[in-house]
């Protein structure tokens, strides 16, 4: 085997470094060797091939052809994907394509990655034979990534902060001290779908995802969030190290295999510390006794863990979602497409849950996702008919707590509806209860933390923001948003500038974390990157201006108001 061959077989399969940078295809994540985990960032899966693709053959010229075929197998992408992909690896590796120390354009030609590329020393990991399939299979089906519009920049922003109107004279509301229970920290891995089939991936998920939902009802508990557990899906990682990544004592392992009528469910939990299974089981039973089969799980991971669950977490533990098989399967597959996050996988999900409804028009949960989903649609701009959207989600929403109020998912949709209808005490109420039901409930924290920073607040709202970053340490950079927002308002620039700077290699056509970057650069008196970035914000829209500000954000105190029209003035914006 050549040394080419070699080096293309080892970044198929194990950890790599180029420069100052380490890079996991598994987790899809690139993380500076030198520096904290703030410098880490999380790659789409075909931004991440189109680097493999330039690794496994390091200073030599890739065509342009050649990568598309790698990265986007089977597939017709315009000019603009792999360019938009080179423009985030550079940013991910903070590369400058003027003088560039990692990728380097050749004109008519294609890219060649000029840095020097090896393998990652691992003494405790066995380096998979082979690269994994639903790996490559996900590959092929990742989204095109959306641009949104400005008029959508501070939507989130802009509905939370007239919360603060409601808020500012009932801050006793909100819990005065948020308590961790460091001895039970947990995370629910992705369990594996042992069906044969890849189509039934999105049950396997489920059921990880209905656990993780189960367990965070529990107030002994603290259950690391979804999205940061299932960056380990598909992941050789061993135990111990995902354990140390995730700042958890134990960690729950399993399967689930379907064929036809029959389900097995397989399950462990293991100390994260020493690596030892502290009890193993599995399950089997017809597909409709699926319900009974979770809560014996449930059941026997809180026994294991000598749990004491009060009335009110006994009864949410055992109730059932539904009585119909068939619509909690119509309901996972909607799930599974709603985490995908485009305007065409939103209109999947909408026609599962529809079809959900109409098996069990008493499945609340049903209700309450198709109600997020017309959401979304007003959110992205993904509706011509925004008002009826918005409409037709409130009313979900609200039926899905009618059938059921004791659901935390049914809150936060009626949370998140209110937000984006500007109905600002539902939105405060509705976000407590959430976190009242669900004391998990990463996200929860995180919206108490931006309505407490917006009330002029930030001291309070770092606790709240720390905590969701806890619960959630492979949170989205919108969370990175809303810590840097936070840091602004307390005048601590380096730290608002390092959270927008990292929120930004994760997803540049973020115009929302463009702007609070722009005004932290010039009040920290970098007023040369303030205005280059104010120029990439006119790129999108030039018709950007203060009175836009004004018009979008109604702060409580106008001196925070102040404080970022200021940065912004300092910046050039008039």
């Amino acid at each position: 085997m050549s040394a080419t061959e070699s080096n293309k077989k080892l970044l198929d399969e194990a950890p790599f470094i180029i420069g100052e940078w380490e890079i996991d295809p598994r987790l899809g994540r690139v993380r500076g060797r030198n520096s904290e985990s703030d410098d880490t960032t999380k790659l789409e899966p075909q931004v991440m091939a189109v680097l493999l693709c330039l690794a496994k053959q390091p200073n030599q010229v890739i065509s342009r052809e050649f990568i598309e075929e790698q990265a986007w197998p089977n597939r017709v992408v315009g000019y603009d994907s792999l360019s938009t992909a080179i423009i985030k690896l550079r940013k991910a590796l903070n590369d400058d394509s003027k003088d560039s120390r990692y990728i380097e354009t050749v004109p008519k030609r294609g890219y060649r990655l000029i840095a020097n590329v090896t393998p990652v020393k691992i003494d405790s990991l066995e380096i998979i034979k082979q690269a994994n399939s639903n790996y490559l299979a996900q590959l092929t089906k990742t989204i095109k990534p959306r641009r949104q519009r400005l008029q959508l920049l501070f939507v989130v922003s802009l509905v939370t902060a007239g919360l603060v109107f409601m808020l500012y004279n009932k801050l006793p509301y909100l819990m005065t001290n948020v308590q961790v229970n460091n001895a039970n920290t947990i995370a629910v891995l992705p369990f594996d779908n042992m069906s044969g089939d890849i189509q039934q991936e999105y049950f396997s998920d489920g059921i990880t995802a209905d656990l993780i939902t189960d367990l965070s009802k529990i107030t002994g508990l603290s259950v690391i969030a979804r999205n940061s557990v299932f960056a380990y899906k598909n992941s050789s990682t061993n135990v111990r190290q995902i354990g140390k990544e995730l700042a958890v004592n134990y960690l729950i392992e399993g399967s689930v295999q379907k064929n036809k009528n029959k389900v097995r469910i397989s399950a462990r939990l293991i100390d994260a510390n020493s690596g030892h299974n502290l009890w193993a089981d599995r399950f089997d039973g017809s597909i409709e006794d699926i319900f009974a089969l979770q809560d014996k799980v449930t059941t026997k991971i809180i026994t294991a863990l000598k749990l004491k669950l009060s009335d009110r977490e006994q009864q949410q533990i055992v109730r059932k979602y539904t009585n119909s098989f068939e619509a909690y399967d119509h309901f996972l597959q909607g799930w599974n497409y709603f985490w995908l996050y485009s305007k065409e996988s939103n209109s999947l999900a909408k026609e599962h849950f529809n079809r959900a409804i109409e098996l069990d028009p008493k499945f609340a949960r049903a209700y309450a996702n198709l109600a997020l989903s017309y959401a979304y649609d007003v959110l992205n701009g993904w509706t011509t008919t925004p008002d009826a959207n918005l409409k037709l989600a409130e009313e979900l929403s609200q039926k899905a707590v009618s059938l059921d109020d004791t659901l935390a998912q049914v809150h936060w949709a009626v949370g998140f509806t209110a937000l984006i209808s500007r109905q600002y005490q539902l939105a405060l109420s509705e976000s407590q209860k959430v976190i009242d039901l669900d004391p998990s409930n990463a996200d929860g924290y995180g919206l108490l933390a931006t309505v407490l920073n917006y009330a002029a607040k930030p001291k309070d709202a770092l606790v709240y923001m720390k905590k969701a970053m806890q619960l959630n340490p492979l949170h989205p950079s919108a969370y990175k948003v809303i810590m840097g927002e936070i840091y602004f308002n307390l005048r601590d620039y380096t730290n608002a500038i390092k959270q927008f700077e990292h929120a930004l290699r994760r997803n540049p056509d973020a115009q929302e974390t463009r702007l609070w970057l722009t005004a932290s650069y010039a009040q920290s008196g970098r007023i040369d990157d303030a205005s280059w970035q104010l120029e990439l914000i006119r790129g999108v829209d030039p018709t950007i201006s203060i009175t836009t500000i004004n018009a979008v954000i109604p702060f409580r105190d106008p001196m925070q108001l102040k404080h970022l029209i200021d940065g912004l003035n300092k910046a050039g914006l008039k």
